[in-house]
Order: structure tokens, then sequence, then C-alpha cells
């Protein structure tokens, strides 16, 4: 005789009960990142400070998995991300401070899991090799967003956007050199402003 295979049972509630605790988890360990840094944050803290137990977080991912999980998560899914529309597609340049504007408060938002993401890339190749796959899929949609708005849709043109609203950019001109936030957000649009007219910085 033969025995019917079990069918596996699939419940909704089981399966958003598993969304919410991951989320949770990597919400947690976004946190303990960037208040402790990656090096010093560990499993088992994460554990604790999401009050879950040491299995539920390893069954999330590995550390750099939880990394990555919540650094893309911190600046609205992408942990580099623009209003690619806005900058460059579908507002006018009379728009820029305010399109900038938004995306600065994301990018300060965001900077203390973003040190503690390229501190990681720095000592997990698994890790840089994802930061790697994100500059080069950044610079791609710059282009595409370009071409669509009739821009000359160059690698530079695409690189001096990408820097210029970049975690780094604003990390060093406000952290280093001390700019005021505002003066970043003006500073950057006149930037931007000057190199889809084809000028200069």
């Amino acid at each position: 005789m033969t025995i019917p295979e079990r069918r596996r049972y699939s419940s909704p509630v089981r399966s958003a009960r598993a969304r919410q605790t991951r989320a949770h988890v990597v919400a947690t360990a976004g946190r303990l990142f960037a208040e402790r840094g990656y090096a010093g944050t560990s499993m088992r803290q994460i554990a604790a400070a999401a009050e879950v137990s040491l299995e539920t977080v390893t069954q999330t991912g590995r550390k750099a998995d939880l990394l990555l999980a919540a650094f893309r998560d911190g600046f609205a899914g992408n942990p580099d991300a623009v209003d690619l529309d806005g900058l460059v597609g579908r507002s006018t340049l009379e728009d820029l401070p305010e399109l900038v504007a938004r995306l600065a408060s994301g990018v300060r938002r965001s900077l203390p899991i973003w040190r503690a993401f390229t501190t990681a890339a720095m000592a997990d190749p698994a890790v840089a090799a994802v930061r790697a796959e994100l500059a080069v899929a950044r610079r791609a949609e710059i282009k595409e967003r370009l071409t669509q708005a009739g821009a000359p849709a160059s690698d530079r043109l695409a690189d001096a956007i990408g820097l210029l609203t970049s975690h780094e950019a604003y990390d060093h001109l406000t952290g280093v050199c001390g700019w005021p936030h505002e003066d970043y957000v003006t500073w950057t649009a006149e930037a931007i402003r000057a190199q889809l007219a084809g000028g200069r910085l």
C-alpha cells in the first residue's frame, strides 16, 4: 500500500507572524549596529534586545544578512536611495532644493547604519560584494532616469549625481568639514543643477 505524502500546512496567520518577527529582529539589529557598530554587536546581543531566542535570530539570517537587511530598510528600502524621478526625471530644476532637502533628511537619518555598513564592508567580503553591486545598480538606475528625461546619460554624469547625493558626501561635508545641514542642501541642489546643465562643480 502506498502511503500518501503528507501535505504541508500553510497558515496565513503563521506566515504573517513570521514576517513580523523577522522585521522586528532586523530593526533591532539595525539599531544595535548603528549604536555599537558591526564588530561591537553580537548575535546574542541582538536576541536579547529583541527578546527572542538566539535560534530565532540565526534563522533570520547571518550577521551580515541582518546588517544588509537593516541597511536597506533604514533608508526607504534602499541603502543609498535617490528620488531619481524627481532629481532628473519628472520635476523642474526649480524643484531641486525641495527634492534634495527630502533626500538629505533621509541620508542624515540613516547615517549611523551607513557607517556600520561601510565599516563591515572593509572586513566582510560578503558585505563588500553587496556594496559594490549596489554602486553598479545605482549608476545604471541614474542613467536610465537621465535617458528618460532626455539628458545625456553618461557614466560621468550619473556618477556625479550619485556622489553628490551619497552618504559619503553628506558625511564628509557635514561631519568632517562642519557644514550645516542646510548648506549641504543648498550646495548640492546647485551642484546637480550645474551638472544637468553641462557645467562644472
